[in-house]
């Protein structure tokens, strides 16, 4: 089957939070048939039985085949009949092998337009999401990604405060969202996003330094303009055991390199075309947030890759203390 929209969903000890991801998948309708394709990663939890006994109440009879990797199960929903799941229960947990689990999708992503993600403790609450986010880019042929506003919530399903968190809407627009991405780094969130394929396909992400979802975002912004839907589609479960809420040194040193890999790519011109007041306005953000963050490798391999930032440097710094003064 031709399916127009392939969801991603990564999961490990989600036992607790599973049902409400597939819930919200097959809570979406749309006008077009989409498939689910769901990761186990050797979870310890249980995770996998409560997958597979949410298929056998709510899905048709699944066709089950085996690898010596994988039992993969594949099944339509009863109720929504748009709504397919690929699940794939890993037998070893392939993340602490070095193996990227993810890979099994490919075949479900090259026969589909868009692309969206939404982790295994994550879920949406907008029944009409994927409908919504398939015709914004079906309209607007030069975005290669749309997102929305979310909740936050904790692991029992209460809405939180995160104070960095909450930021994320006040940086979100629609249009060219390159440089506000290297003036404040990431503030988009995965559960919201829905991409175009090609995005996966680019060079740029292929090449990057590390898998992060950031770095998706990022070769997204390279390549074209950016869709901002306002409504809360998706709740985001703030847990301790995340990369936002406990604060990973590995994790802030991934998005550092990943930050670097791409501000790289546009002052060496490997991007959307871009006009010489671009390129001057994007040099000086990049120089900016390597100012800001004290990032010294950064500003090193700016000023070395374009001799235009020497001249900008003082530029970046002036605005830097400015915004300082304003705060």
């Amino acid at each position: 089957m031709k399916y127009k929209v392939c969801v991603k969903c990564a999961t490990f000890n989600h036992a607790p939070y599973v049902t409400d991801t597939m819930n919200g998948f097959i809570l979406q309708k749309t006008n077009f048939p989409f498939v689910c394709v769901i990761f186990d990663d050797a979870s310890k939890d249980g995770n996998q039985a409560v997958i597979e006994h949410y298929l056998l109440e709510n899905f048709e009879k699944a066709e089950e085949s085996v690898t010596t990797d994988y039992r993969q199960l594949v099944a339509r929903s009863m109720e929504n009949h748009n709504c397919h799941f690929v699940v794939y229960l890993l037998k070893e947990n392939h993340y602490s092998q070095g193996k990227m689990p993810l890979k099994y999708a490919e075949p479900w992503m090259e026969e589909s337009e868009y692309v969206a993600l939404c982790e295994g403790d994550d879920y949406w609450i907008d029944e009409h999401k994927l409908q919504k986010q398939a015709d914004a880019l079906d309209a607007n042929p030069q975005a290669v990604m749309v997102y929305t506003n979310f909740l936050v919530i904790d692991g029992e399903g209460n809405p939180i405060s995160r104070p960095i968190i909450e930021k994320f809407p006040g940086c979100s627009h629609s249009g060219d969202n390159l440089p506000t991405l290297l003036r404040y780094g990431n503030y988009i969130m995965t559960l919201t996003t829905m991409y175009r394929y090609k995005v996966w396909e680019s060079e740029s992400y292929a090449n990057r330094p590390v898998k992060l979802d950031f770095a998706l975002t990022m070769s997204a912004a390279l390549m074209g303009d950016f869709i901002w839907l306002p409504e809360q589609t998706s709740c985001y479960r703030s847990l301790e055991s995340g990369m936002i809420a406990s604060g990973l040194r590995k994790g802030v040193h991934w998005a550092q390199d990943i930050y670097r890999y791409y501000a790289g790519l546009v002052i060496n011109g490997q991007c959307k075309p871009l006009s010489i007041g671009q390129r001057f306005h994007l040099t000086t953000l990049i120089l900016r947030r390597a100012l800001q963050k004290k990032d010294r490798q950064l500003r090193k391999d700016t000023l070395k890759a374009s001799p235009l930032s020497y001249l900008l440097l003082p530029v970046a710094f002036i605005k830097l203390k400015v915004e300082k003064l304003k705060s």
